[in-house]
């Protein structure tokens, strides 16, 4: 199975999905996407998760700080941006777009669940993660 293919299976579940992108932080590094979109057309949602998470990635002497935001959630008037750091480790961010019609409730919960899940299946030694 290939990283777009896992990321896909993570993402399955999230309702009203339109796109998502996985990335390294704080390089801003795009690692897969899922959804009807290019590797260019998936950028934005990359710069986005970096600007949002990389600020708060490292703390003093090098840690991650406790306080450090975990997810981000934007809403315009046609569509919901969900933004989640990696349980694990600090450096991965998945960024999915969705339609407003779901519940957001259950648009964060299943994100939640897909950064767990992609977290676990995909082998991220290859970007030193």
């Amino acid at each position: 199975m290939n990283v777009d293919d896992a990321i896909a299976r993570a993402c399955e579940l999230v309702p009203g999905l339109v796109q998502g992108a996985l990335a390294l932080l704080p390089e801003g590094l795009l690692i897969g996407g899922v959804g009807d979109a290019t590797a260019f057309e998936h950028e934005p949602l990359v710069r986005s998760a970096s600007r949002c998470l990389s600020a708060c990635l490292l703390g003093p002497e090098g840690e991650t700080s406790a306080l450090a935001f975990v997810e981000f959630l934007f809403v315009n008037e046609e569509q919901v941006l969900v933004i989640q750091r990696g349980r694990r480790s600090a450096r991965l961010a998945l960024a999915i777009v969705c339609t407003r019609e779901p519940n957001l409730a259950f648009v964060l919960s299943s994100t939640r669940q897909a950064i767990r899940d992609i977290e676990g299946t995909i082998d991220l030694a290859a970007w030193e993660v």
